[in-house]
């Protein structure tokens, strides 16, 4: 297998940008739509995949002031958006601007459906004004504009342009080991600003009260002598602070890794943080981080449709396990080593539901997920790992995921519209 597809597979899949990506695509449909629909808005429906509009509903949008919601992003994309700035189409959102998008939230006439049949990232919107419909339809990426009809006239459509044309059918635990240790570091340039980006928005959880600031409790009793300062909890506390912030109106960026940018921040953070406990050099450091993003990637297409999105929720598994994964190369584990650690991390805790991302679940699930893997890789360097005949897991790593892909299509699969349903009832869409 060349090289080359490594890179191809970062450049499709890592990515970087402030908050998360589901207002994001909200915001973009909404002001795609409103570019080509001038005039009064007499109402727009937006209908999207299960956790695009579940997943919306509970994250804070930054230059809001703590705001949240589907609604509000969509109507902030028809008040202010740039679509020419893609994810970025919110960047330059104003206090004014946020106060006219709740007044247009406030005449009614927007509203949030859920297509629980719909593939993973999808997002469909359609602007009726007094002078033209238009329907834009996002999937595949929370960038990828795949549809505009304007009255009735289709002006896009590659709709049918969304298969993964890239073979990754050579992709192991040991490939992606020996393209880490042996490439041109010049082929990892990408990786210092998103080692940038990944520290500031970590400090930024750190030194900021954001959600229920899993990161900043850790460091207080640290400081406070009741946790160890350690590696173990060095680990923790860092990416733990940067999810806090992410998740709760940080205007920093943070990395985006296969569609999530929890997942993103969880992989970079845990190398890095190992790596700076450890006096490791910065070369080191950009080699784990290449490790556990490739990890990731390589993982989550093996659970195939649910690589971007998926109903159980893969910061406190997948996202972890890959995250370790960096780390154990840190602590120059062997592949089989590593191997024996993914699939332990994965038999842990396989089947804890994504029911939106929120301030405070999200880190906790991260944290709770990293201790029990920190402690994996632990009993692995001892050679004692999850066998194959526990639970759901196989003696080999892709068998392994293969089960959790049929955990979550067999078991799973209507867990979105449960989740949708309460959301519903409790008056959480938004």
């Amino acid at each position: 297998m060349e090289n080359n597809i490594f890179v191809q597979l970062m450049d499709k899949e890592i990515t970087s940008g402030a908050g998360c990506g589901e207002w994001k695509a909200f915001g973009l449909a909404t002001a795609t739509a409103r570019k080509y629909a001038p005039g009064e808005i007499r109402h727009i429906c937006v209908e999207g995949s299960p956790l695009l509009v579940i997943g919306v509903q509970t994250i804070l949008i930054p230059h809001t002031g703590g705001k949240r919601g589907g609604m509000l992003s969509t109507a902030m994309g028809a008040i202010c958006g740039d679509p020419s700035l893609g994810l970025g189409v919110l960047n330059t959102v104003t206090e004014a601007d946020v106060k006219a998008a709740e007044e247009l939230v406030a005449t009614g006439k927007i509203s949030i459906n859920m297509d629980s049949t719909a593939p993973d990232v999808y997002l469909k919107t359609v602007m009726e004004t007094d002078q033209h419909t238009v329907t834009v339809i996002i999937s595949g990426a929370y960038n990828s504009i795949k549809y505009v009809e304007l009255d009735g006239k289709a002006l896009i459509d590659v709709r049918e342009d969304q298969k993964n044309d890239l073979d990754c059918s050579s992709l192991s635990v040991d490939s992606i080991y020996d393209y880490c240790k042996n490439c041109d570091l010049s082929e990892l340039d990408r990786f210092n600003n998103l080692i940038k980006l990944t520290r500031e928005i970590s400090k930024d959880g750190l030194d900021n009260p954001y959600g229920m600031q899993v990161g900043r409790t850790l460091q207080e009793n640290i400081e406070k002598g009741f946790i160890a300062k350690d590696e173990v909890e060095h680990i923790l506390m860092w990416t733990v602070s940067g999810i806090d912030a992410r998740m709760n109106g940080s205007c920093h960026a943070s990395v985006g890794n296969t569609g999530s940018a929890s997942q993103g921040h969880i992989i970079c953070a845990a190398p890095i943080a190992a790596g700076e406990y450890r006096g490791c050099s910065e070369e080191e450091i950009i080699r784990a981080v290449t490790m556990s993003n490739l990890l990731n990637i390589y993982m989550d297409y093996l659970t195939k449709e649910y690589a971007h999105l998926s109903p159980m929720c893969y910061c406190g598994s997948v996202g972890v396990a890959a995250a370790i994964g960096g780390v154990a190369y840190l602590h120059d584990f062997t592949k089989k080593q590593i191997t024996d650690l993914l699939r332990s991390v994965l038999g842990t805790l396989p089947g804890i539901i994504c029911d939106g991302a929120s301030k405070p679940i999200c880190a906790l699930r991260v944290y709770t997920g990293m201790s029990g893997a920190l402690q994996a890789m632990l009993i692995v360097e001892k050679g004692i790992s999850i066998q194959g005949y526990e639970g759901i897991v196989n003696d080999s790593l892709e068998v392994t995921l293969d089960n959790i892909y049929r955990l979550q299509k067999e078991c799973m699969s209507n867990v979105n519209d449960f989740v949708f349903k309460i959301k519903t009832e409790q008056g959480n869409l938004r």
